[in-house]
């Protein structure tokens, strides 16, 4: 799905109408969209408020309420202005839908009184709208606000109401989004870091428009295209053929990080997967990875770098290490002698902060998997936005790529538009979940796929793994949950399931 200032985005859809869509139509692939995506973060029915402003997102909130009510809700609409003879594009919606609204100043009092999690849909301003809001709006975006509880979900159709489309400024009011459905594209605004307050959670409902795609900057990768990457096993494929991962990981203080990357190579296809790891730690991990290879190593020793090399399609180093002179020295003889693809995190991200220049001797691909915190360590300065820092990054060291984890987190490299992930959430913020990942990309890496596709395949494969895992309840996912959720979702990124 792409991602586009929100001038491109009107004048895409004003195209498309001139090219025979109808706006009736479009519509109701926007709602249909929207309602698959909300329906698995939705509580169970209780009451529901629409906002409602003049424009074409309060008629796609109208029509989401509509649904709503179908299956079970107790639905208010409140008009921020009185409807007039408004007529709505679709013939469902009748006269009298517009007479049973509430009209700004008006309160909902079935919604103030509703004790049980409640829902709140902003239709109220879309990208013609430019913040701060005009008063009327303004203040039923500065009462809401007020209202919020903590077991309520609030949804903003395309874009909070009050967010700049384009700088994601707040100057004024703003509504507080849990989620964020974007319609047919992802608007510039809602991927900057200092909206993330606001947008929430972010989806992508594509809308298939008449006329072609405008050239864009940046993506936003969502599930149903993954099938475009990903490559079936051949029939002769063996054990070889499928990639064979290296990986250093995990210490006395770290030791789960050995085992989680393991397995999220393992889960991800490859053929062999060898883990190079301090006593006891190999022993400790046999016997429930019984498919995983085991070099053991003395405490404080590094592995020879030729028998970490032999034979391996890729590399992981990192997980669970400590940022020792010992692990420099290893980085510092082994980036100038490989052509296979290397990921580096957690204790070699601490040293590349540390020392950045050893990275500019690297003769093979070299991905690197910061979180905010090794980021700004990186680049020796608080990183305010990561699309910004990335662009930085990358005018220094050309030929990394960065995975800046996160929410949507950004895949960024100079050879492709940056790429944001369209999965996962708050509930992978828990200790493991980097190194999982670590593993699933070495993995991919490992079995051919070039690395900006693996890095998109992992990060969106790790995300949705997460989401399955969290429909079975509790605020977080562990990242050992993922490994009965990794297979079910593979799936369905290519394609073979719902």
């Amino acid at each position: 799905m792409i991602v586009l200032p929100p001038i491109v985005a009107r004048t895409w859809e004003e195209k498309s109408l001139q090219a025979g869509d109808r706006i009736k139509d479009l519509m109701r692939q926007a709602v249909s969209g929207c309602l698959r995506e909300l329906t698995p973060f939705l509580p169970k029915p209780s009451t529901a408020l629409i906002l409602i402003g003049p424009g074409h997102n309060g008629n796609d909130a109208l029509l989401l309420g509509m649904e709503l009510k179908e299956l079970g809700w107790n639905v208010d609409f409140l008009l921020s202005r009185p409807p007039g003879r408004r007529i709505h594009p679709d013939s469902r919606v009748k006269s009298k839908h517009w007479k049973k609204a509430l009209i700004w100043p008006a309160k909902p009092s079935r919604f103030l009184k509703t004790k049980a999690p409640r829902l709140v849909i902003d239709g109220l301003l879309g990208l013609g709208a430019t913040p701060p809001a005009r008063p009327t709006e303004a203040g039923i975006l500065s009462w809401i606000l007020r209202e919020k509880r903590g077991s309520d979900l609030y949804v903003a159709i395309d874009i909070p109401s009050g967010l700049h489309p384009v700088t994601g400024a707040t100057p004024g009011p703003t509504f507080p989004a849990d989620l964020t459905l974007a319609l047919g594209s992802v608007k510039t605004g809602c991927l900057r870091d200092s909206a993330l307050p606001f947008v929430g959670q972010l989806r992508g409902i594509p809308i298939d428009f008449a006329t072609p795609l405008p050239k864009i900057s940046s993506d936003f990768f969502l599930p149903s295209e993954a099938h475009s990457i990903i490559r079936s096993r051949p029939a002769n494929a063996h054990k070889r053929s499928a990639g064979v991962v290296h990986l250093w990981a995990g210490s006395a203080e770290f030791p789960g990080a050995a085992s989680l990357t393991s397995l999220g190579s393992l889960r991800s296809g490859a053929g062999y997967v060898r883990l190079f790891s301090n006593r006891p730690i190999p022993d400790s991990i046999s016997p429930t990875l019984p498919e995983l290879l085991l070099h053991s190593l003395d405490p404080g020793q590094a592995p020879q770098v030729d028998a970490f090399l032999q034979g391996a399609s890729a590399l992981v180093i990192g997980p669970g290490l400590p940022p020792t002179t010992v692990l420099e020295s290893f980085l510092t003889q082994l980036l100038p002698r490989t052509k296979v693809p290397i990921v580096l995190d957690a204790g070699a991200l601490e040293i590349v902060a540390r020392r950045p220049e050893i990275l500019k001797s690297a003769t093979g691909p070299t991905l690197l998997t910061p979180h905010a915190g090794e980021f700004s360590r990186m680049l020796e300065k608080a990183v305010e936005d990561r699309a910004d820092a990335a662009r930085e990054w990358l005018a220094k060291f050309p030929h990394t790529l960065l995975i800046a984890k996160g929410p949507h987190t950004l895949i960024a490299t100079n050879e492709h538009p940056f790429s944001f992930n369209s999965t996962g959430g708050p509930a992978q913020a828990t200790a493991g979940m980097g190194d999982l990942l670590s593993g699933i990309l070495g993995g991919l890496l490992a079995l051919g796929y070039p690395p900006f596709d693996s890095a998109r395949l992992a990060v969106l494969w790790h995300g949705l793994a997460s989401d399955l895992a969290l429909q079975k309840g509790g605020p977080t996912t562990l990242a050992t949950d993922l490994n009965r959720t990794l297979p079910p979702s593979w799936r369905i990124l290519s394609n073979r399931a719902e």
